[in-house]
């Protein structure tokens, strides 16, 4: 089943941002995790302000990757979806 990106809270955490989507269809909900790793490129470091926007900036590419993953079986016991920097070499 498909996911959608539904109104919630954009959460930064320690390893990344993280923010719900609903599996279409049922009133069942999963947290996407994007870690930072995912937002850098290479090596380097980044201060929040620019990690904030680079996510901001790619939010819908990160809901359909969260969804490719959630329809391939992706996804925790406890219902989230990890996209890392892994993730993005199919993007």
């Amino acid at each position: 089943m498909p996911l959608q990106r539904i109104k919630g809270e954009i959460v930064r955490e320690n390893y990344g941002f993280a923010f719900p989507m609903r599996i279409l269809g049922s009133s069942q909900t999963l947290r996407v995790i994007v870690a930072e790793e995912a937002l850098l490129l290479g090596d380097r470091t980044a201060a929040e302000e620019e990690l904030q926007a680079e996510f901001e900036s790619h939010l819908s590419s990160f809901e359909s990757l969260a969804a490719e993953k959630y329809d391939l079986g992706h996804v925790t016991d406890d219902g989230i979806v990890f996209i890392t920097a892994g993730d993005l070499v199919s993007l």
